[in-house]
């Protein structure tokens, strides 16, 4: 038995199918079959029941199929960990980042590292808290960047920086230099849709989760971008609550609505994570310093401040 036929094996389960499996593997699909028979062939135990459309496994062939999974996930472990050992960044990383930090964090080091690893192909995706958890623990994902702490036993977070809020208000025309959470206008705040860690982290700051808004207006908006939260916001001189680096983007006008809360200021802890076995310890830490590097200067100084918890 070798490394390809677990590949092939996995590719059909994967997709079901023996023909689109040969093409994501870039064979043929008689080699394909031919590799998978004689890997059953082999171990004397018929994985795949071919008389069923789509193609499904047997009860012995699911649990070798889970076996197969670890070892191939153990084998580009230890691929990772030869290149580490040799300086060597190459092959792909898959990095995800939650919605309402990518657009506005991603552009600050993205051109440098990859400058830095020519050889390095980034695969990006956003991806809300959970689903970065779940895909750290299955290992399908090698770093995630988030609000942290997340306080799972197995993921290792590795701290950027602590991320300022600011109140973002379209409800008066009175200024205010500071502003403290008990100030703001519940009435008149919109918040992201359930599921993202900044609605939970709003909530906190506000403690809205124990009060009754009493809303005037007849809609209910669950905003799934900081985009769309700002343009609902200002078009209903409503108010709402930003991290720092949303508001590199804004207009002269829109930047004038902002009010930083008084110290202690609520920040969001974003850092970096991985999986305890991800083996690429000193590319994490090359991209935590180039991050760091990047957004720290960009926050005010010299602020009394408060983590506030994602989950």
């Amino acid at each position: 038995m070798n490394i390809h036929q677990f590949q092939y094996i996995l590719a059909v389960v994967d997709l079901k199918n023996f023909e689109a499996a040969a093409e994501k593997c870039f064979v043929t699909q008689s080699t394909l079959s031919t590799m998978i028979g004689k890997f059953e062939e082999e171990i004397g135990i018929q994985i795949f029941n071919r008389k069923t459309k789509p193609v499904s496994l047997t009860d012995e062939g699911r649990q070798i199929v889970e076996r197969l999974r670890i070892l191939v996930k153990e084998i580009d472990t230890l691929k990772s960990l030869i290149q580490e050992l040799k300086n060597e960044a190459e092959g792909e990383l898959k990095i995800a980042i939650i919605p309402t930090l990518a657009p506005y964090l991603l552009p600050l080091f993205l051109g440098k590292f990859t400058s830095t690893f020519p050889k390095l192909k980034l695969i990006l995706s956003e991806l809300t808290t959970s689903e970065i958890i779940a895909s750290l623990k299955s290992r399908t994902l090698d770093i995630g960047i988030l609000a942290t702490p997340l306080h799972e036993t197995d993921l290792l977070e590795h701290k950027l920086f602590d991320e300022p809020f600011l109140v973002y208000d379209w409800s008066s025309h009175k200024r205010k230099k500071t502003i403290r959470a008990e100030e703001l206008d519940y009435k008149r705040l919109w918040l992201m849709e359930e599921g993202h860690c900044l609605n939970t982290q709003v909530k906190r700051i506000c403690d809205l989760s124990h009060q009754k808004s009493n809303r005037t207006l007849n809609i209910e908006f669950k905003a799934a971008s900081v985009e769309s939260l700002l343009h609902f916001t200002k078009a209903n001189a409503g108010l709402t609550i930003i991290p720092y680096l949303a508001s590199l983007t804004l207009t002269r006008e829109d930047h004038d609505r902002l009010i930083p809360f008084a110290n202690p200021v609520p920040t969001r802890r974003i850092s970096l994570v991985t999986h305890q076995y991800f083996v690429k310890k000193k590319l994490v830490q090359q991209l935590q310093q180039m991050i760091e590097a990047s957004v720290v200067p960009i926050f005010p100084k010299a602020q009394q401040t408060k983590v506030i918890k994602p989950l």
